[in-house]
């Protein structure tokens, strides 16, 4: 594309100048370069960036048709080259959706309001009063994530608990302290074959079967795209919610994986999620580039990755309750974006999805902030910040805690030189020391308040921005064949481990591995 040639030459003279020097001769850079997307204000404007090099990527998104290919997956049109189908998760947060998406929402809004006033009961006729969501992956992440996050919006006296690790004490823990005759097990798995999802819905039936006896009727549901599957394994069918092969996990926190989320928060609040995202869908299906906040973020993370050489991005959120954020986002960016071959097969000619890590802010800043600002590598942050805290104990908590935000985005944009560092009395040996240089990039994502709605649009936000990079490097976004090797070769181990007895051909790579292993778990 001739805009890519263009960012390549200009990727080459962008370090000339300095953001500090940006600043000073744009003194309204930090108004340009900024805007809103639903409620969220996105600043954008501590990037190596001018002019030149928005216009430029403005014109790569048009001659890679990025637009058009939003355009088509708002519509349920099939973008999912690999797979031959659509990508439908905006779907489920549309107001004017699909029937049978709606139905399911009802019905999922009906046994959460009967959980939250107490009038679903168990096989003894218990009230419900805890639920245990398991799932991995996308089945958990997103879910775990927003429950954290919309803690203050829980139903007082309903307990609601996530599980998602193969390791047994991570469902032992899930369990601790609740009676089978009022706890409902929620097992989401798109398929109903996953192993570690299956491996802990059997130790948790046998749990309520100790509890309850043999009638699970009511005390089991599935979120599922294998109906008969969930059949079988003695899930009632007024208990199983259909999920549509055409979401993908990563996506799915607004389908019947929200199950548990809607219990804890109530369905008015998980619709007001819903309505959250999908305004973000429209700004992403109805505003031009140079306005529209996920497409430009999205531009801006491949300017990083293909013409700057960052291979990393950082996820800071301001915000105890978003802890969790930077984990979801992992598998949404780096599941979508880890590929190596383009959509039709051929190999990209240049590096495609970035390293995504991250933790809350001020936890951050006394551990990894060392390497962000005088570290050799450049790492592009996000840092998110909520305006209006859900408590502030005394009033001292939150400017404090904001003051550290912009303090970090000030300090990576512009740092300390030696002449600075030298004038606050720093001896000459320490100067280098003590020097930042700066140019180190952000952007700042504000949040008025952190409620349904708003993380419903942050989560929106990070969607979008992600189908925009795919859309530029030609990937599809949404398959993930990188994870089923794995999964192949763990069956395959898990027959060798089993076989207590059984030798092991030594020709192979972890014989060794599997001798150890065997001999130290059964060491007396």
């Amino acid at each position: 594309m001739p805009a890519w040639a263009a960012l390549a030459d200009l990727a080459g003279r962008v370090g000339e100048v300095s953001l500090r020097d940006r600043f000073a001769l744009d003194p309204s850079r930090s108004q340009r370069l900024a805007g809103p997307v639903g409620d969220l204000w996105v600043d954008w404007s501590r990037h190596p960036i001018d002019d030149e090099v928005l216009g430029l990527l403005g014109d790569l998104a048009d001659q890679r048709d990025v637009s058009g290919f939003c355009a088509r997956m708002l519509a349920g049109e099939p973008v999912n080259a690999t797979e031959g189908r659509a990508a439908t998760h905006t779907a489920l947060r549309a107001p004017d959706g699909h029937a049978d998406i709606g139905a399911t929402l009802d019905r999922m809004a009906d046994l959460a309001g009967r959980i939250r006033d107490g009038s679903y009961t168990g096989a003894t006729g218990a009230p419900i009063r805890a639920v245990v969501s398991l799932g991995i992956g996308g089945s958990y992440l997103g879910p775990a994530m927003a429950h954290e996050a919309l803690a203050h919006l829980a139903h007082p006296e309903v307990t609601v608990r996530f599980s998602s690790s193969l390791d047994g004490t991570d469902l032992t823990a899930a369990l601790d302290g609740l009676d089978p005759a009022s706890t409902l097990v929620v097992i989401c798995s798109k398929s109903f074959t996953t192993l570690e999802t299956m491996v802990a819905a059997d130790t948790a039936l046998a749990w309520l079967r100790e509890g309850v006896g043999d009638d699970l009727s009511r005390h089991v549901a599935a979120a599922t795209s294998a109906p008969e599957r969930a059949a079988a394994r003695g899930v009632d069918s007024d208990l199983v919610f259909p999920l549509a092969e055409s979401v993908g996990g990563r996506f799915s926190l607004p389908s019947a994986v929200g199950l548990a989320l809607m219990v804890a928060i109530g369905p008015g609040a998980f619709g007001e999620m819903l309505a959250g995202m999908h305004t973000v869908d429209r700004h992403l299906g109805e505003t031009p580039v140079e306005a529209n906040v996920p497409m430009l973020l999205g531009l801006l993370d491949v300017w990083h990755r293909s013409f700057l050489g960052a291979t990393s991005l950082a996820v800071v959120p301001y915000s105890h309750g978003l802890r969790r954020l930077p984990d979801h986002l992992q598998q949404l960016m780096m599941e979508s974006l880890g590929k190596r071959v383009k959509a039709d097969g051929s190999q990209t000619s240049g590096p495609t999805g970035s390293v995504v890590w991250g933790a809350s802010g001020t936890d951050g800043q006394h551990a990894f902030f060392q390497l962000l600002h005088q570290g050799s590598d450049v790492v592009p942050v996000d840092l998110i910040g909520v305006a209006r805290p859900v408590v502030d104990p005394r009033g001292a908590h939150h400017d404090a805690l904001m003051a550290n935000l912009l303090a970090q985005a000030e300090a990576l944009a512009f740092g300390r030189t030696d002449t600075e560092t030298a004038a606050l009395g720093v001896a000459p040996n320490l100067v280098a020391h003590q020097a930042f240089p700066g140019d180190r990039p952000s952007t700042v994502i504000l949040l008025p308040e952190l409620s349904a709605s708003t993380l419903g649009q942050l989560v929106a936000l990070y969607e979008h921005r992600t189908v925009v990079q795919a859309a530029v490097w030609g990937i599809n976004p949404f398959d993930q064949w990188g994870v089923e090797l794995g999964k192949q070769l763990a069956t395959r181990f898990g027959d060798l481990l089993a076989g207590a007895g059984a030798d092991v051909d030594r020709s192979e790579p972890s014989s060794e591995l599997v001798r150890r292993y065997r001999e130290l778990r059964d060491r007396d």
